[in-house]
């Protein structure tokens, strides 16, 4: 299995060219692999987040060295405090401060717009990737 200098290599938040590379695919097999559930993302208005963890956890899971079963849960905001800020979602999701904007303006991910001030609550950020994810059909 690879090990963590390699995935050091690599950003929390992975591009399709980040996968295709880990894969050793083209970019065209990791949009079907995205869209079929293979690759574990979150498709936010028809944007993919792909978090280095998961694919890691996956990875593993596809070992023939692994156990048997489903790759652990994997928990992205488990370094977060309670409340985030726009700037925690511009790291997590690696987009840019507009992009984050319009995704809080237009309820894409909740928030509570407080003042100046956007504020989003871990527990309903967790709520909206379970819901965004290409797994849901998966785990249920």
């Amino acid at each position: 299995m690879m090990d963590d200098e390699y995935w050091d290599t690599y950003p929390e938040t992975l591009t399709t060219a980040d996968v295709a590379k880990i894969l050793r695919v083209g970019k065209p097999a990791v949009f079907a692999r995205l869209q079929s559930g293979i690759i574990p993302a979150h498709q936010v208005v028809g944007s993919w987040i792909i978090f280095k963890a998961e694919v890691r956890a996956w990875l593993a899971s596809t070992s023939n060295q692994a156990p048997d079963g489903p790759p652990a849960p994997v928990d992205v905001l488990a370094t977060y405090g309670d409340e985030l800020s726009f700037r925690d979602l511009m790291v997590l999701f690696d987009k840019t401060k507009p992009t984050i904007y319009r995704w809080l303006q237009t309820g894409e991910i909740p928030a509570y717009h407080v003042g100046i001030r956007w504020i989003i609550h871990k527990t309903q950020l967790r709520q909206r990737l379970r819901e965004t994810s290409n797994q849901r059909g998966h785990d249920e």
